[in-house]
């Protein structure tokens, strides 16, 4: 099983990591994004992290999803891949749980029942 990670300070480098390199790996420098199985029609996950929060983006059933910690819909700038981009607030997750969600990417009925999910 293997994740690609993409960092964009100070230019776009992406790599092929394992599992085990992930939670070393997962910290804020560069604003990393993670992502597994985006090469599939389904199924996928992309992880952004930044200083003091995560973005969880699932593919499921040909839909994408946020994963939520709160009902804010309010939306907010942020630092997206490089890119400038607007999030509801309450998509902007603590940085151990996109970690948490990142590790259970291959069990997706798992993902589904301990997380909440919004529609993007």
């Amino acid at each position: 099983m293997s994740y690609e990670m993409e960092t964009y300070r100070p230019y776009a480098a992406p790599r092929s990591i394992t599992v085990d390199e992930l939670p070393g790996l997962y910290v804020p420098d560069h604003e990393p994004v993670f992502s597994y199985g985006c090469d599939d029609e389904d199924g996928a996950m992309i992880v952004s992290l930044h200083d003091g929060f995560s973005t969880v983006s699932l593919l499921h059933d040909r839909t994408w999803y946020w994963l939520e910690e709160s009902p804010d819909s309010d939306p907010v700038e942020i630092l997206l891949c490089g890119q400038e981009a607007w999030v509801p607030a309450g998509v902007m997750v603590r940085r151990e749980t996109g970690l948490a969600a990142l590790l259970l990417t291959p069990d997706v009925p798992r993902l589904l029942t301990e997380f909440a999910w919004r529609g993007q």
